[in-house]
């Protein structure tokens, strides 16, 4: 495994324990559940966490991904960790806002928070396949076209094509 793989290896993590929590939030008020919220709160815990380490793999990614890709893919970039940074902050504010409240159902304003955090979340996660898709942002260069094989940003660009070496022969 390459080190740029690491990030869309962990990134459904989160996605899933924070939607989930923001569900079993949903379950627990509509139901009365303090059980529900308290897994609720669990869960926001553990997706954050996970938003936390993913973020960072994200960070290693982008200065690891090999350099065949679209401008704008590279562009691009910077608004995907901008919205997962935007929503990773909001739910770490839910999970501190319920943790706070472990004997209350959630209130209007914290799933209020959690769904504009889930619609940051929806738009990272977008943007990053379309970064991928569209872009050829994190795509063996050997695949690509002869145009994008060739684009290249800084130094570490440079040295990883000009070894010329076929990734996937390691």
């Amino acid at each position: 495994m390459e080190l740029w793989e690491i990030h869309p290896s962990l990134v459904h993590f989160p996605i899933a324990l924070l939607i989930a929590g923001l569900c079993t939030d949903l379950y627990a008020r509509a139901r009365r559940s303090l059980s529900a919220g308290h897994v609720a709160v669990g869960l926001y815990i553990a997706g954050v966490l996970a938003g936390l380490v993913t973020g960072l793999a994200g960070l290693l990614a982008f200065y690891t991904v090999p350099p065949a890709h679209t401008e704008q893919a590279h562009d691009q970039v910077v608004w995907h960790l901008g919205l997962a940074l935007a929503a990773v902050v909001l739910f770490a504010a839910v999970a501190w806002l319920r943790w706070r409240g472990w004997g209350e159902l959630p209130s209007a304003g914290s799933l209020l928070l959690s769904l504009v955090a889930v619609g940051l979340l929806t738009a990272a996660g977008y943007l990053g396949g379309h970064i991928v898709y569209h872009g050829a942002m994190g795509i063996e260069p050997d695949l690509l076209s002869p145009q994008l094989a060739q684009h290249h940003h800084g130094k570490a660009g440079e040295a990883r094509h000009a070894s010329g070496g076929d990734h996937r022969s390691r």
